[in-house]
């Protein structure tokens, strides 16, 4: 993660045909540990976005499965089932897209396998019985 964030760091010093001279005396001005400190920084915000994502993701998934329990019990000719399993239906579709979000946070940061997370996370089926 450091190499890449020292990366990013360079490509933004070299745009636009190179840094001028007020971003030179600024890179001489600041002690080395300013770029660590920077790093540092960058990484803490980026585990903290991963985080806050995985936590939508179980929010939205412990909510669809709280539903799915109650249309389990819920008598198959009981008032209101067909509202229980659109509601049900809706609240997987958003625990599908934190999912989808999860994983396109993830890939822009490099990482290319998701087992781990569709183990992690899975998806209930969707209800299609009446």
């Amino acid at each position: 993660m450091t190499e890449r964030i020292r990366s990013l760091l360079q490509r933004v010093a070299k745009a636009d045909g190179g840094a001028d001279d007020k971003d030179a005396e600024l890179r001489r001005r600041l002690p080395a540990t300013s770029v660590a400190s920077l790093e540092r920084e960058i990484a803490s915000e980026i585990a903290y976005s991963l985080g806050r994502a995985a936590e939508k993701l179980e929010a939205a998934l412990s909510q669809a499965l709280g539903t799915l329990a109650e249309l389990e019990a819920a008598l198959p000719s009981s008032d209101g089932r067909s509202a229980l399993i659109q509601r049900y239906n809706d609240e997987r579709s958003v625990a599908e897209r934190r999912l989808r979000d999860l994983l396109i946070q993830r890939e822009a940061l490099g990482f290319r396998r998701h087992a781990e997370l569709h183990q992690r996370y899975p998806m209930p089926p969707r209800w299609t019985r009446g």
